[in-house]
């Protein structure tokens, strides 16, 4: 397995005519790891309820003077919307993986700490900086066996965000199911279930 630094994350694309996107990730051909997006984890803001009472102005409130000016100005209709979003303080997993870089199609090795509902990446498990953030409650992950026959490349999954995809590699097979496990419990939990009856079938046979 080779192993290659990363360089200008501006650079396009991976440059691996055999990769071919999902459906639901179009851009993990183009993906870009560690790229400036990455560091955007703040959740988009919902929007509030529709209050009649609050949103719309009444006659008697529609214009104001202003005391300095005495012009008249239309009321303020912002509304700040705060979201909380708690981290657990619980490490579901640590450890190496490996990431496909875009730019050569090498593996470059990461540490990665995943602490619900976020993903931190350092260079190393000494590494003091997050390198980069993901969020889980805005991402997919994906596990294909037909992607991993494609790519020739065992113990891969996908993390498809809304700017890009990454293509990560575990140690072995075991390694990996954990790996899912931390990113998505559910997906994790209905792989190894359709595993166990894939096993089961063919002990029948």
């Amino acid at each position: 397995m080779s192993v290659t630094l990363l360089r200008d994350p501006s650079l396009p694309g991976m440059g691996i005519s055999s990769l071919t996107p999902s459906s639901t990730c179009p851009s993990l051909v183009e993906g870009r790891y560690c790229s400036p997006e990455s560091r955007s984890v703040i959740p988009q803001p919902l929007s509030l309820a529709f209050s009649p009472e609050r949103d719309l102005p009444s006659p008697a409130k529609e214009l104001q003077k202003s005391p300095s000016t005495g012009l008249k100005i239309p009321p303020s209709m912002f509304v700040p919307d705060i979201q909380e979003v708690r981290v657990s303080p619980i490490v579901s997993k640590k450890g190496y993986l490996h990431f496909l870089e875009p730019h050569t199609g090498g593996w470059v090795k990461r540490y990665v700490v995943v602490r619900r509902p976020y993903v931190y990446i350092y260079n190393s498990d000494r590494d003091q900086v997050e390198r980069a953030i993901l969020n889980l409650s805005q991402a997919q992950v994906e596990y294909s066996e037909d992607q991993q026959a494609m790519l020739k490349t065992p113990n891969t999954f996908a993390v498809c965000t809304q700017h890009r995809g990454i293509l990560l590699q575990a140690s072995n097979d075991k390694d990996m199911h954990d790996w899912l496990y931390a990113f998505n419990p559910l997906l994790a939990g209905s792989i190894r279930s359709k595993l166990s009856r894939r096993r089961t079938a063919q002990m029948r046979i």
